[in-house]
């Protein structure tokens, strides 16, 4: 996956995407704003692999016209179309969770969340994601999360599953210890 986050015009999108076709990333994700449908239009008909866009669309009217006018393709246009005339909208984040996941299990890689007080150096960094790769797939998705709350250390979480070894997860294990 290839995250940009809004920041491109239709020029430097469709030029990324040309660039990014070659690593045949699962989806390539908001190149550009998703109230832009003309960019995400273009974007589509230039870019031969998987588009993401929409997550942060906050009203029925502005996921139907990206539907309309954003060029989704057929399948999933046909399916938003469903979910919106239903009022059912609200459901695409457990229907992409669950999409994800089985995803993940069929290409048996696992999306990863790590949790750090601050972020480590670029060499630890490289450590971490090298031992997760080689432990959960190299096509798995590694993403670091800044939570100074847990004062040191740092927590995994690969699916539902999470290894803390934080400070604040220590100090947690000690206390619930103490209070038998």
């Amino acid at each position: 996956m290839m995250r940009i986050k809004n920041i491109v015009d239709l020029k430097t999108a469709i030029e990324y995407g040309k660039a990014l076709e070659q690593y045949e990333l699962k989806w390539f994700e908001e190149a550009g704003d998703p109230l832009d449908y003309h960019l995400n239009a273009e974007l589509s008909k230039n870019y031969k692999n998987s588009l993401a866009t929409g997550e942060n669309l906050f009203s029925m009217q502005d996921s139907r016209n990206l539907i309309r006018y954003g060029e989704v393709g057929s399948l999933a246009n046909k399916m938003l179309e469903l979910l919106a005339d239903n009022k059912r909208l609200n459901l695409i984040e457990t229907i992409n969770t669950s999409y994800q996941e089985l995803l993940e299990q069929h290409n048996n890689t696992s999306s990863i969340v790590v949790n750090v007080a601050n972020q480590p150096s670029e060499d630890n960094k490289k450590v971490i994601v090298e031992k997760l790769l080689a432990e959960h797939g190299e096509g798995s998705n590694i993403e670091f999360s800044e939570d100074p709350s847990i004062m040191g250390g740092l927590s995994i979480k690969v699916g539902d599953e999470t290894l803390d070894l934080s400070i604040k997860g220590k100090v947690k294990k000690l206390v619930n210890q103490l209070n038998f």
